[in-house]
């Protein structure tokens, strides 16, 4: 089985993804069993349960993307 390409996925989808696995997680569900269910890396899991831990529901959403912001490109140049 391969794994998922997550940058095709939307961002809303994301992080769903991740609120609903750690929620899994929360209920019992193992991270190498999760890793199955969500085509995704076992440490990836490990992650979000770590940011999961560190700042609860609101460290699992998406952030911005800090370089679409800040673009060094002209209006002319985009």
């Amino acid at each position: 089985m391969s794994k998922a390409d997550g940058r095709k996925v939307s961002h809303d989808v994301r992080e769903a993804i991740r609120i609903e696995a750690i929620q899994k997680w929360l209920d019992g569900a193992k991270a190498q069993c999760l890793s199955k269910e969500y085509p995704t890396d076992s440490s990836c899991i490990y992650h979000w349960i770590s940011r999961y831990r560190s700042g609860g529901i609101d460290a699992l959403k998406t952030h911005p993307i800090a370089h679409t912001k800040n673009s060094k490109l002209t209006l002319e140049q985009l």
